[in-house]
């Protein structure tokens, strides 16, 4: 189904998933009948041999049983003979025979009875083969009922749908696991939404059930028998649980392949009708579905769920598994096709990540290669930043209206919209946010989104890339987890959607201060983020280091701040860091009881992921050998998230190769002079009047660019507001082509995915008439000679006038360069990193960054050697407020302020570290250890 080009919801596209309202009791075909024939005779073969032919061989062989006469003294003198001893023999014979009978007895009565049959001493083997046998018996009687079953499915069935429909229990860990069957046809779905909302409102919703084995008191097993038995009240339904979970990869490793064989733990999928202990279950909405919308009463208690839906071609109900499955590079980009090898199976939004802690790792004047630009083009930057956006503005949102935040289970997240998915209920959000009916889900249109204003903590740290389904990143929470998490299936995949884990906590945009510890993977990604990330070799050694966050926590909820959520909305997020610990085994029984301990009082700031399933874990995800994730505690499904050992390869050799460009860049800075950074910018246009880049003509020019802080174009002509970004983006770019913007260029710049030629001139012609005439009447945006756009040299740029500021010599250069840097209004190019792709790759970037610290440390310099602090102090926060990563700039800052003003030293090293922390660098040890020099112990109180 081919993708709309502006989707909205969802709902208006059609799916292939509808919610199944039927049973879901599995039809029995002919040749299970069949089978069941000679199963049964054999039972009914057995059960007369045992309970009639022993006796009558016994009486043929060895004579009556009963005594002939009463019991006398000669009974014992008499003599041991070879026929005593046989009828003894017998007498035991006949012992052990009406033992069984009374075990057949019972079996068959519990079973007429429906209900569990009750222990009979000593029964063992002897019950058991009893069982077996009524079993066996019944089969017939089964067999005989099959006719009408399969007389009714001749009739016309529903159109075939995909769909998993569950409720858990979070606090016990019950989870399940999903029915397949096929899609539906194209040409049946419109049939079938017809059918669907005439039943809506006609019809109570049936359920999928759910039960994870655990063996009943007193006993170290179960049977599907017993199940049966149990939860539908009949023992010999025991063939449906197992047609329903056949095959299915459990959390273990294993797959259910014998009826007489299961494991505790094991998530099993039950009939619709199922009921009783232990069984769970999901209503599935008839309602034709608007959101991808689910409901959760409580991760630490029950859950529940309504409908839920996608955009681009197909999305399902919360916890449907698709048949078919997309390939991880489907979404790794919005461009993709970079050749990345296993990095793709990341998918775009890690990606995204990867690619923040590298920019973060070349600093500001580093320069990207061709590999990290590969990288960018994969990731999905723009919808890494839609989610941070609209988590934090719904925090500042809640925040002002004094409203809790919700407790978010899980999120879908695409290019259009968020949709969180809550536990339990909470005040209805407030517009842009939207409800499902049941109020359990919320969604935001990335259209609708307003961004924060100012900082505003990461309310979700701890929300992690699991999988991908369908054009949407599923995002699960673990600091609602009630204890362990296990990833469980295959050995192989799991480690590689844990790695996957751990390097989007350490990376992503929203995760703030999270702390990751690798337990037993060795020092893989310790490069990474730095001090974000660690290694140990022991589950010990790592729980030892936990008790400090967990007193943090405590502190909070001793203050009355309400919990984990409360306390970051009331400012504590430094007291509330996330730690997640990632170990790459099971732990051991008394590690197990230490992590519950941590994890299982409601919402922590501590949470604990193995690969491999254990006992003691209480969300069970399961990733098969294919990539298929299933996380059936939660109803989610898709295709894994994985970085397997090429990729971990491959993010070392970009690590790599951004620190050392990051020390180019430093190096270019060193030994270059602002005058030379700023020719280099000004002769790239020669045409140009020199006097059209001045700070005064910025004033009074027709038309202004602005890149020194939030990228504005400010001109004459009239605008559609709904084009105006796209057009001041072109017009930025012709800015910073000054020696002419190739077409092709401009193009691949604007419309990365292509664009037709008439659209792309209706384009151009709107920006011309935006931008006016010069004085010769001439378009400011024209097409020249030499088969390239210019701007007219009537059009100034703040940039061009620091470019010019900084060549200035004599005694009003320092006059000339501070007039220059006020014109910045925030980070050079602000605004445009995500937006402009293109501007990733440009050298001007970097260069804008170079020239503003090159002219921001001159000036200082001018000023101190004048003695005037104040001017010195004022150069370097400019500079600081256009290039805020350049950690030499807050280094010189921080040695003025000690010199000259040491009581606001504290306050200046607390800013440093909070805007670098904004903006996820990895701290120069330079600049650690002047923190330490001038003020020891301010870089651990900071948080550095």
């Amino acid at each position: 189904m081919a993708p709309t080009k502006t989707p909205t919801k969802p709902a208006q596209q059609g799916t292939g998933y509808q919610p199944r309202t039927a049973k879901d009791n599995l039809p029995r075909t002919d040749a299970g009948a069949r089978r069941n024939v000679p199963m049964g005779l054999l039972a009914v073969l057995g059960t007369l041999v045992l309970l009639i032919g022993v006796p009558v061989a016994l009486v043929m062989l060895v004579g009556n049983p009963l005594p002939t006469s009463l019991p006398s003294r000669d009974w014992l003198t008499a003599d041991v003979t070879s026929g005593l001893v046989i009828k003894v023999l017998a007498v035991l014979v006949w012992v052990v025979w009406a033992h069984f009978v009374i075990c057949f007895l019972t079996e068959w009565r519990a079973v007429r009875a429906g209900r569990m049959p009750s222990h009979v001493g000593f029964g063992g083997g002897s019950q058991l083969l009893a069982r077996r046998l009524v079993a066996g018996l019944l089969l017939l009687g089964g067999t005989a009922t099959l006719g009408q079953g399969l007389a009714s499915a001749t009739e016309p069935a529903p159109a075939p749908v995909a769909v998993t429909a569950q409720q858990v229990d979070a606090q016990s860990g019950q989870q399940g696991g999903q029915v397949q069957v096929p899609l539906i046809t194209p040409q049946q779905q419109a049939r079938v939404d017809a059918e669907n909302a005439a039943a809506a409102g006609t019809q109570a919703p049936q359920a999928t059930k759910h039960y994870e084995v655990s063996p009943p008191q007193g006993r170290h097993h179960d049977t599907l028998w017993d199940i049966a038995d149990r939860t539908l009240g009949d023992p010999f339904r025991y063939k449906e649980i197992f047609e329903l979970n056949k095959g299915k990869l459990q959390a273990d490793g294993r797959r259910l392949t014998d009826a007489d064989l299961i494991r505790p733990g094991w998530q099993l999928v039950l009939p619709a009708d199922a009921k009783g202990a232990g069984v769970t279950s999901r209503p599935v909405s008839t309602t034709p579905p608007a959101t991808p919308g689910a409901a959760f009463t409580g991760a630490k208690g029950t859950a529940q769920t309504g409908a839920a839906a996608g955009a681009d071609s197909v999305f399902h109900a919360a916890g449907a598994t698709a048949t078919t499955s997309t390939t991880a590079s489907t979404d790794a980009g919005s461009e993709g096709g970079a050749d990345l090898g296993q990095l793709l199976l990341g998918g775009g939004l890690i990606l995204a990540g990867i690619a923040r802690a590298l920019t973060a790792q070349r600093g500001p004047f580093g320069e990207p290669d061709e590999d990290a630009a590969e990288l960018e083009s994969a990731a999905n930057t723009r919808r890494a930043e839609f989610l941070d956006t609209a988590l934090r503005a719904l925090a500042q949102q809640r925040t002002a209206a004094d409203q809790p935040m919700p407790e978010v289970l899980f999120a879908y997240a695409n290019d259009t919209q968020v949709v969180l998915h809550l536990s339990g209920s909470t005040v209805a959000p407030e517009r842009p946010w939207t409800a499902s009916p049941d109020g359990q889900s919320w969604t935001l249109q990335a259209a609708d989104l307003v961004a924060p204003n100012g900082h505003v903590s990461a309310p979700y740290p701890s929300l992690v890339n699991v999988a991908e389904s369908h054009g949407f990143d599923v995002l699960v929470d673990l600091e609602l987890a009630p204890g362990l998490v296990a990833v469980g299936g295959n050995v192989n995949t799991a480690r590689e959607t844990v790695m996957s884990m751990a390097v989007d906590l350490s990376t992503h945009a929203w995760s703030d201060d999270v702390t990751v510890v690798m337990v037993g993977f060795g020092d893989r990604l310790g490069s990474l983020v730095g001090a974000r990330i660690k290694a140990v070799d022991t589950v010990d050694e790592a729980l030892a280091d936990l008790g400090a966050t967990t007193g943090r926590a405590s502190v909070v909820n001793d203050l009355g701040l309400g919990g984990v959520l409360a306390g970051r909305q009331r400012g504590r997020a430094a007291d509330l860091n996330p730690v997640v610990l990632f170990l790459s085994g099971a732990p051991t029984t008394e590690q197990a009881q230490r992590i519950a301990q941590l994890t299982s009082s409601g919402r922590t700031a501590v949470s604990v992921v193995s690969v491999g399933d254990t006992p003691s874990a209480r969300w069970r995800f399961v990733v098969d050998e294919g990539g298929h994730f299933d996380a059936a505690v939660l109803g989610v499904s898709g295709t894994a998230r994985r970085l397997g050992e090429g990729a971990n390869h491959r993010i070392e050799a970009l690590l790599a190769a951004a620190t050392r460009h990051r020390d180019e860049g430093v190096r270019a800075l060193e030994s270059t002079s602002p005058a030379e950074f700023g020719a280099a910018v000004v002769s790239a246009q020669p045409g140009a009047a020199a006097s059209s880049g001045t700070t005064t003509d910025l004033g009074s020019a027709p038309v202004v660019v602005r890149l020194l802080g939030d990228v504005e174009v400010g001109a004459p002509g009239r605008v559609n507001e709904a084009r105006r970004a796209l057009l001041t983006e072109a017009v930025v770019m012709a800015a910073l082509h000054p020696e002419g913007l190739h077409e092709a260029v401009l193009r691949s710049g604007l419309w990365p995915r292509g664009v037709e030629d008439d659209v792309m001139d209706a384009r151009l012609a709107d920006a011309q008439e935006w931008l006016g005439n010069d004085a010769s009447g001439r378009a400011r945006l024209s097409f020249g000679d030499d088969g390239r756009w210019h701007l007219s040299p009537d059009v100034a740029v703040d940039y061009r006038a620091l470019a010019q500021a900084a060549q200035a010599s004599g005694p009003a250069e320092l006059d000339t360069l501070l007039a220059a840097l006020r014109l910045g209004r925030g980070e050079a190019f602000g605004g445009a990193g995500t937006a402009y792709r293109w501007l990733t790759f440009a050298r001007e970037a970097r260069q804008a960054r170079l020239l503003a610290t090159s002219v921001a440390r001159r000036a200082s310099e001018l000023a101190a050697a004048g003695g005037d602090q104040a001017r010195a102090l004022e150069a370097l926060r400019l500079g600081t407020t256009l290039v805020p990563t350049a950690e030499v700039l807050w280094r010189e800052r921080l040695r003025l302020v000690a010199a000259h003003e040491p009581s606001r030293l504290a306050d200046e090293v607390a800013q440093m570290y909070s805007v670098l922390g904004e903006h996820g660098v990895k701290h120069e040890p330079a600049t650690d250890a002047l923190v330490t020099e001038l003020a020891p112990g301010l870089e651990r109180a900071t948080g550095s």
